[in-house]
């Protein structure tokens, strides 16, 4: 009998040890799946879906983003080439069919409206960009931060910015922004040092991702906006005029790699923002620390693998 005593006495301590709260793993919420997107910044398709996974395990899961052009978009470039061929020929007649069979679709396409316009007025319409970047809608960034006044849209040239190292337009030129979202995909890569990415939402010029951190401490999500703007004098004032009244508190200018950059907090947050030519890129942490500075090397070594640098 004493034995069976001694093993009941066992087994319930050991059920009471199995049932320690301390022992249950810390669940958290993550998105997985692929979002596709065309150029022109829609969405084509989105397979995403939010999910619970321990902490340790956040680094397995993500969203994964890819880049097209959607058969739409591939006509309406066609058509848009086509336009552009008749004018070079001469045939004014044959370039306002094309235009006019793009409006039907989309009037909004690249510059199209005006041109047609031009043309039915009797003008040649000669101002179009061959590289098809236009797009008839102002790029502005969104999100928790605002906007600003700042807008990327007009008329596009074909410019020379790339990301991570490209040569930037000359402040206050004509060009417009070169191509639509395909050219800011590089900074919103699916991985970055420590964290993992979320959903991706667009405009033709404005890309915005958030990620999660992969272990768990104080930050608790990074969300990353890219914008793309006329040129890099209307990407520096967003830093001079939004960003650094935003992030006023620890601010100081630095590198990033060979770009320049800014740092700063306030309570809750950090920010930090750096440009490429004509475009803007920031990057903001919401975190439970008393001191938001703590995480700044966090934030530059995702920003320099985003820049390439």
């Amino acid at each position: 009998m004493r034995r069976v005593w001694t093993l009941l006495v066992v087994v319930m301590l050991g059920a009471g040890i199995v049932a320690l709260p301390g022992c249950k793993k810390q669940m958290v919420t993550v998105e997985t799946g692929e979002i596709v997107l065309c150029t022109n910044g829609e969405i084509v398709s989105d397979t995403t879906e939010e999910i619970e996974v321990p902490a340790d395990e956040v680094a397995e899961h993500g969203v994964t983003a890819e880049v097209i052009t959607c058969d739409l978009h591939e006509k309406l470039a066609a058509l848009y080439a086509t336009a552009e061929q008749a004018l070079a020929d001469g045939d004014a007649e044959a370039a306002e069919r094309a235009f006019a069979e793009i409006a039907e679709t989309d009037a909004s396409y690249r510059d199209t409206s005006s041109r047609l316009a031009d043309l039915r007025s009797g003008g040649s319409s000669s101002g179009g960009s061959s590289d098809g970047s236009t797009s008839s809608g102002d790029g502005a960034a969104g999100g928790d931060t605002g906007s600003g006044d700042s807008t990327s849209g007009g008329d596009t040239g074909s410019g020379d910015s790339t990301p991570g190292g490209s040569t930037p337009s000359t402040p206050g030129d004509d060009e417009g922004p070169v191509g639509p979202i395909a050219n800011l995909t590089n900074y919103i890569p699916d991985t970055l040092p420590g964290f993992v990415g979320q959903r991706v939402y667009s405009d033709p010029f404005v890309l915005f991702r958030d990620y999660k951190p992969t272990s768990s401490g104080k930050i608790v999500q990074l969300a990353v906006e890219v914008e793309q703007f006329k040129d890099n004098s209307y990407a520096r004032a967003n830093v001079e005029e939004r960003v650094k009244t935003r992030y006023a508190s620890n601010g100081q200018d630095l590198k990033i790699g060979s770009l320049d950059g800014y740092f700063g907090t306030r309570p809750g947050f950090v920010g930090l923002s750096f440009t490429e030519g004509p475009v803007f890129v920031l990057l903001e942490v919401y975190t439970t620390s008393s001191s938001p500075a703590e995480h700044k090397d966090a934030m530059v070594a995702a920003a320099r693998v985003m820049a390439g640098q």
